[in-house]
């Protein structure tokens, strides 16, 4: 195995364990008061196929992942944007959000931590970023409100027509 593969084995590894550690105390000190959403995995089930709220839970049932109370809307950035799970996912989502204009604390220090530990996927960023330029900014919208709303409408309605 090369020095390179090691070294992306080993972020591969640990960088979502740092992740993890950071993510309660980051929602404490910036997001005090962030409520959780009134749904669950279970309950977006329950949406009709096409919607907002259905394409969410399968995008959770496909991942094997449950619906994190207060990290609700970044599972729907990753629906959104297209960007599934993962480590390199992950990082390509925060600089399509940075790109979009989600400019926060969290959105920065996540992409510093990319540029310092995944120097091989840069050109990539980078063209996240400008993918993010070429949707309406997604940050503000109020989801949990929408997710009974057909998603290929809402989805081209954020495409920034060229």
């Amino acid at each position: 195995m090369s020095l390179l593969q090691k070294y992306i084995s080993f972020r591969e590894t640990y960088l979502p364990l740092a992740v993890e550690k950071i993510k309660k105390l980051y929602m404490d000190l910036f997001h005090p008061n962030r409520k959780p959403w009134n749904e669950t995995t279970e309950s977006l089930s329950r949406y009709k196929a096409g919607t907002l709220g259905n394409r969410l839970y399968l995008f959770l049932k496909n991942g094997n992942i449950d619906l994190e109370p207060k990290y609700e809307s970044h599972d729907v950035f990753h629906v959104l944007s297209g960007y599934g799970l993962g480590l390199n996912n992950e990082a390509r989502l925060f600089f399509f959000l940075f790109g979009n204009g989600k400019k926060t604390v969290s959105i920065i220090g996540s992409m510093l931590v990319a540029i310092v530990f995944m120097p091989d996927q840069w050109s990539q960023f980078y063209k996240d970023y400008k993918r993010g330029q070429t949707y309406h900014p997604i940050k503000n919208l109020d989801f949990e409100n929408i997710l009974d709303h057909d998603f290929t409408a809402l989805y081209e309605n954020l495409r920034k027509q060229s």
